[in-house]
């Protein structure tokens, strides 16, 4: 509307924003350093397993600075509007639940297994393991990179005159000195500050957005008209974009979870399953209302007539404004008085600190555990943890579409984690390595085979893997990637196995050899395990290849001192406290654990194997089954 009157626009001065950044940084890092302290051994450090009796941080772990770019931006993108917004905030929530579902299924195959790499390298051999935990490395990575820049972003959009490479190299210091001293640990306490400041600062922020922002009541009814004017968005209306989000949306983000092992460190460390399904459930519904406000933004700013800039005359924030959301948050924030800004400005220090130490405590136990295999000293990777910085500070400069980083990392997962997952089943006992990675490559083919159909062009076709029209491609074309990637997926891992079995049936008759790649061997779980799931060398692709495997959950398994100093921690000053608090707040030691987990703890001998195996070391042990199915025998492959 041409007769409104331009708002006034103010921003915090550099030094105020200084002060804020510099403080609500170093305040985490003294969080961090608080738990690390009180870090007791190895366990707490890397992975948490069986320590939680609720893993709590499930509320803020879908939380990062992104939050305050991403779901303004869809819910201001062309045909999609408020159902758009509707599906994007259910889809981060359904993820929790498939955490839920997944964790204790892969908890029975791996009972002190902390990440989804080390139930691959236990499932399918450690070659598997180790270039899956690459693979997560390097999802992880782009995810850092995206979060130092977003933080960067934000700062100086609040305040232009801030150097904007200055707070992501903060972000990235803080973190890495209380991750690289306190683990996991320091990560899981940091979440619980980020809970409370989220849940202050979201309603303080609604408040202010609620009562501050003049709308437009022509603006909130007004109809779609993408022809005449692709800005006439008509928000409320259902438009079909917003309909196909419904199914694009949760299965990606599904999917690019699994990638996330802050999620799964989570998972594994609630002391039970009942535990785990509890997190869930009061996580959900505060996680859907905090995402769904905070996406309300765009809307409002919209309705406002503060976004676009240009009808209030505003500077572009970044290049395309005029056409991208994401920054339409900000827009609204430059009409509202200056401690607002500095409330959201702490509250993107608290959400960046939160989601990179969760990297990086991921990090470092991925590649301790699963891609050095637990056989190098932990200093080793601290540093290669820190020279993962590097780069991530140096790329927080670039200019990022940040919505179509994650939407190509959604088809990148789409396409790599079903045939991992079928695993789990036993009547799948015969899949192996090299048929999940025939299937994720299949993933990636079936993408391009669509693509070359659909366009007419293998041209066009192996760019539909890169999305290059994000969600604004007027066709099918991305949702038809999003159904193609998942059955290509789980079609080439199952079409493998079937090929794998027919040439070696081939095989085994033309040189009268025993044919076994259906073998399978009957033994009670509770009592052994096959010589190939045990712990191997490096010689062979069975085994899961980590001396650690099967061994943490053991009380009397003695920790060898690979670079964790217990002397840099409280250790050895609260040993007493469990034994002098125990009778009173109900506290019980790792061995009640382990008998609750497993029901004993004497020693068994396997059938036909020459080497004693304790109980608690199963690898395939069920621990979360009803006592009678305990008894049951069940079926695994000899390969």
């Amino acid at each position: 509307m041409a007769d409104r009157e331009p708002s006034t626009v103010s921003y915090l001065a550099p030094s105020q924003a200084n002060a804020l950044i510099y403080s609500t940084l170093c305040g985490f890092m003294l969080i961090g350093l608080w738990a690390g302290y009180n870090t007791r051994n190895k366990q707490e450090f890397i992975s948490g397993v069986k320590t939680q009796a609720a893993a709590h941080a499930f509320l803020v772990k879908h939380m990062s600075s992104s939050l305050l770019q991403s779901y303004p931006e869809l819910a201001l993108m062309p045909q999609a509007g408020i159902l758009g917004l509707f599906a994007y905030t259910f889809a981060s929530v359904v993820p929790l639940w498939m955490f839920a579902i997944f964790g204790p299924l892969i908890r029975r195959l791996c009972p002190d297994g902390f990440t989804l790499s080390e139930y691959m390298r236990r499932r399918y051999g450690w070659p598997i393991g180790v270039l899956s935990a690459l693979i997560f490395i390097g999802f992880m990575f782009c995810f850092m990179i995206v979060e130092l820049n977003t933080y960067g972003v934000i700062c100086t959009t609040i305040a232009p005159n801030v150097n904007r490479i200055i707070p992501p190299l903060i972000v990235a210091i803080t973190t890495t000195i209380y991750t690289a001293y306190g683990g996991f640990k320091a990560s899981l306490w940091t979440d619980n500050f980020n809970a409370i400041a989220v849940i202050i600062f979201i309603i303080i922020g609604g408040a202010m957005f609620g009562t501050q922002l003049d709308l437009d009541k022509t603006k909130v009814h007004e109809k779609p008209d993408n022809n005449a004017d692709p800005l006439q968005l008509g928000i409320l209306t259902p438009q079909k974009l917003g309909g196909e989000l419904w199914y694009i949306l949760p299965v990606s983000i599904i999917f690019s979870q699994m990638f996330n092992q802050g999620f799964w460190q989570r998972a594994f460390a609630s002391k039970s399953n009942k535990g785990l399904w509890a997190s869930v459930l009061l996580a959900s519904l505060p996680l859907f209302a905090i995402i769904f406000l905070v996406g309300m933004a765009g809307p409002l700013s919209y309705w406002a007539h503060q976004w676009p800039p240009s009808e209030q005359g505003y500077p572009l924030i970044s290049d395309g404004d005029e056409e991208d959301g994401s920054n339409a948050l900000f827009y609204a924030l430059l009409t509202m008085p200056k401690w607002v800004h500095g409330i959201v400005l702490v509250l993107a220090g608290v959400l960046s600190s939160s989601a990179y130490d969760t990297f990086q405590s991921a990090q470092i136990s991925v590649i301790q555990n699963d891609l050095f295999l637990g056989r190098v000293n932990i200093w080793w990777c601290r540093i290669f943890l820190l020279l993962l910085n590097v780069p991530c500070v140096a790329l927080a400069s670039i200019s990022i579409d940040i919505f179509k980083v994650f939407l190509v990392a959604d088809l990148a997962s789409v396409a790599v984690i079903p045939p991992a997952f079928l695993g789990l089943s036993w009547r799948l006992y015969m899949l192996n390595g090299f048929d999940v990675f025939v299937g994720g490559c299949g993933g990636f083919l079936t993408v391009f085979i669509f693509g070359t159909i659909f366009y007419h062009n293998a041209i066009d076709g192996g760019k539909l893997i890169g999305l290059p029209n994000d969600l604004y491609a007027d066709d099918y074309s991305v949702l038809g990637a999003f159904f193609a990637a998942p059955l290509g997926a789980l079609g080439f891992a199952l079409a493998s196995c079937i090929v794998r079995i027919l040439c070696t049936y081939l095989f085994c008759r033309a040189t009268g050899r025993a044919f076994t790649a259906l073998e399978y061997r009957e033994y009670d779980l509770r009592h052994c395990v096959l010589p190939q799931d045990r712990p191997a060398g490096l010689h062979g692709i069975h085994g899961s290849g980590n001396p650690d495997d099967g061994r943490r959950l053991d009380p009397e398994a003695k920790e060898v001192n690979d670079g964790f100093d217990s002397k840099l921690h409280a250790t050895h000053r609260i040993q007493w406290l469990p034994a002098f608090l125990g009778g009173g707040l109900g506290l019980h030691d790792s061995a009640s654990d382990m008998e609750q987990d497993f029901g004993h703890d004497e020693k068994k001998e396997c059938p036909d194997m020459d080497t004693p195996l304790a109980a608690e070391s199963v690898s395939h042990v069920y621990s979360d089954m009803p006592l009678e199915m305990q008894h049951e025998t069940h079926s695994f492959p000899v390969t």
